[in-house]
């Protein structure tokens, strides 16, 4: 009897122990963020200098939707001083076993930044820290531009991830990100967006994303379901979102192609009502510059150039392209034709008339277009593993609306090995980094070659905006020449004038010669 006491007493012993050691393992799951709290992200709601959205997913057993954000002083948020804001959750279209939470911050100081966490405060679990910073109401700003992160598989997300980490390393002072649409290869597996925010979330955790719908997140609430967006009331976002947002002096609008009209291919008529009116209002306001972010855009280089819903009588290229160029869009970041493109400046099809000057801007060369009367449509390529050859079926006077239309980077690697109308897939990555800064937008494309310069990013691309009045252009000081060469005062002789002129560059020359005279004796004596 004694003997079946004591060991009774042992197993019940064990019982508790195992039972302890599971429920210890289970509130220590609770507090792994990684584990608990994901696909967390920050995007642009309300007014961007004192507002933000946020979304992320849990287990179901973490129901409460909390935000505690602090401004960031020093290195270590205080999260006892935190403002605290409470959202709401739901069960996802495509995840039946996760909660989707969004909840939105209001209230924030402009141009500042701030550290967050969101999660549950009940159950005291939390995503890792973030931070975000406000919008300024006026000033330079810079930010990433990327679309297609499109992946098959965890590989390639991985590969799409990287492609992102380098590019906030290059642009260092970026203040946001937008995506211009195919996030995911197939919306409703959730799988994929698994893949996308655990190999992106570093970056995507401290920074804005400003997401546009692809036609690969078309299928029910897939792409608004992973973003805490402002869009229009009464809109439709069953497969995907427009809505807009402003920064410092722009004025951005994203675009949802994956709707349909007798109309419009790719647009309701409401969609394009909404961009009409939003365009005015933004001008009203102030805007300086609108930006377009859409995924299929009108004017690509590659096989999507002679899609029916691009080319057709009602397609994007003939009928939405006008209005947008009507409207006074400056530039649109396109995505969907895997290749990098940039047009003229286009009017009704047609290039317009432009003057350009070239400014050394951060030691490179950049050709503006100065006050084009028109749009400039560009496509970053690939920020991910699929590319494109050029199209070569379209009449070849197509690409004189071009000022780049070069043949795929990765077709000089052959055709994939899965897919022969394609060149290789995973070689090639491209990113850009824009500047609008007062009356200029400066753009930088950068490639990344995985079999050159160390998969490191290089510069393949140099273009800029200026709403400057050509004469009052002026060359950074640092970058201006000491003395003018002869062949620019020659450029700038008017006929009228032409005596006086002759007399200038006479003079100039000779001081151009005792400036030689000079440097020569200096170096004499240094030798």
């Amino acid at each position: 009897m004694k003997g079946r006491k004591i060991l009774t007493m042992l197993l019940a012993t064990c019982i508790i122990s195992t039972i302890g050691g599971i429920s210890g393992n289970v509130q220590a799951n609770t507090n792994t963020s990684i584990e608990s709290v994901r696909k967390v992200n920050a995007t642009f709601y309300g007014d961007t200098t004192s507002s933000k959205g946020f979304t992320w997913y849990t287990a179901k057993e973490f129901g409460n939707s909390n935000l505690q954000i602090v401004e960031k002083v020093g290195g270590n948020p205080d999260f006892t001083k935190a403002k605290k804001f409470t959202g709401r959750s739901s069960v996802p279209t495509n995840s039946k076993s996760e909660l989707l939470h969004k909840v939105e911050a209001t209230g924030l100081k402009e141009d500042t930044n701030y550290f967050y966490r969101v999660g549950d405060e009940e159950k005291n679990n939390w995503s890792e820290v973030g931070t975000f910073k406000t919008a300024p109401k006026g000033g330079a700003f810079t930010f990433i531009n990327i679309a297609d992160t499109q992946a098959k598989t965890e590989e390639e997300a991985d590969l799409s991830g990287q492609t992102i980490r380098k590019a906030f390393n290059t642009v260092k002072n970026a203040e946001f990100i937008s995506l211009n649409g195919d996030l995911v290869d197939s919306g409703n597996k959730e799988e994929q967006w698994d893949w996308l925010f655990a190999h992106s979330q570093s970056n995507l955790l401290n920074t804005t994303f400003a997401p546009v719908a692809g036609n690969h997140e078309k299928q029910k609430n897939s792409f608004i379901d992973h973003f805490n967006l402002n869009t229009p009331q009464g809109s439709d976002t069953t497969t995907g979102a427009y809505y807009s947002y402003d920064y410092s002096n722009a004025h951005f609008i994203v675009l949802n192609n994956n709707e349909n009209s007798d109309e419009y291919a790719n647009f309701t008529t409401g969609q394009i009502e909404w961009m009409k009116k939003d365009v005015k209002a933004a001008k009203e306001k102030g805007a300086k510059w609108i930006v377009v972010n859409m995924h299929k855009g009108p004017y690509t280089t590659s096989n999507h150039s002679t899609d029916s819903d691009i080319m057709g009588e009602n397609g994007v290229r003939n009928k939405v392209a006008p209005i947008m160029e009507e409207l006074g869009i400056d530039l649109v970041l396109q995505g969907h034709d895997h290749i990098y493109s940039r047009t003229k400046a286009l009017k009704n099809g047609k290039v317009t008339e432009e003057s350009k000057i070239t400014e050394i801007v951060n030691g490179q060369s950049v050709e503006y277009s100065v006050k084009p009367n028109g749009t400039i449509y560009v496509t970053p390529n690939t920020a991910g593993p699929k590319v494109y050859y050029k199209n070569k079926e379209i009449d070849k006077s197509y690409y004189d609306l071009f000022d780049r239309a070069d043949e795929h980077h990765a077709a000089i690697y052959g055709p994939d090995q899965s897919d022969a109308s394609r060149p290789v897939r995973s070689q090639i990555q491209n990113f850009m980094g824009i500047t609008i800064n007062g009356d200029k937008l400066t753009a930088t494309a950068y490639e990344i070659d995985q079999s050159k310069n160390n998969a490191e990013p290089y510069i393949v691309d140099n273009f800029g905006i200026s709403k400057l009045e050509e004469a009052s252009q002026v060359t950074p000081k640092e970058e201006k020449p000491a003395v003018e060469t002869i062949s620019t005062v020659i450029e700038k002789k008017s006929p009228k004038t032409g005596d006086n002129n002759m007399l200038s560059i006479i003079i100039l020359m000779a001081s151009s010669t005792i400036l030689a005279i000079l440097t020569l004796k200096k170096k004499v004596r240094k030798a």
